[in-house]
């Protein structure tokens, strides 16, 4: 049979059988080792990202913590941030030659699954004065976010003088708990 076929025609013949006996031993045995492997890959992706797990949840903690110190509810000590912000305010009024003049009850607003507490107050003294506790309201104690600050001047009829307020707004956004 293969005796009346030409050496080229037996080449091809050939080439074709190897082709065929490749594409079975890929089918066969190439092609489950490749898929184990890959399977293989996959679970020490996995392996190491467990293994990394306890690290990135206490990176997300953190990153957690800072949102909630922008958002202006970094004192979790504090429950009560109407008490703690009565207390600096007064202290600070009482070192440095400061009035406070009003200080409303806390004004409470529920948008969705998250409460905003607005405290505003207003406190009579020099600019500096009054600067400097917006400051320290903002950068140091962190009892909330400094929303909005309203200066005026006013005259002030029992002593006719000119007096300088501040007028403060201070949020604090909370999740509602459950």
């Amino acid at each position: 049979m293969f005796k009346n076929l030409t050496y080229k025609k037996k080449n091809q013949l050939l080439l074709v059988v190897i082709l065929l006996v490749l594409l079975m031993v890929y089918s066969l045995a190439i092609k489950k080792t490749i898929n184990i492997h890959n399977t293989y890959s996959e679970a020490e992706k996995k392996i190491a990202l467990a293994a990394s797990a306890p690290m990135l949840a206490a990176q997300l903690e953190k990153e957690l913590l800072q949102i909630d110190i922008k958002l202006g509810n970094g004192n979790t000590k504090k429950q009560n941030t109407s008490d703690a912000l009565l207390e600096l305010t007064t202290n600070y009024c009482q070192n440095n030659h400061a009035v406070l003049r009003e200080f409303p009850k806390t004004t409470v607003t529920e948008a969705g699954d998250m409460t905003i507490e607005t405290n505003q107050f207003v406190v009579e003294g020099n600019f500096s004065t009054l600067i400097n506790l917006v400051y320290i309201l903002e950068q140091k104690n962190k009892l909330g976010k400094v929303a909005s600050v309203k200066y005026q001047l006013k005259k002030d009829f029992k002593t006719k003088e000119m007096v300088l307020t501040a007028t403060i707004y201070l949020q604090n956004v909370k999740k509602k708990t459950t």
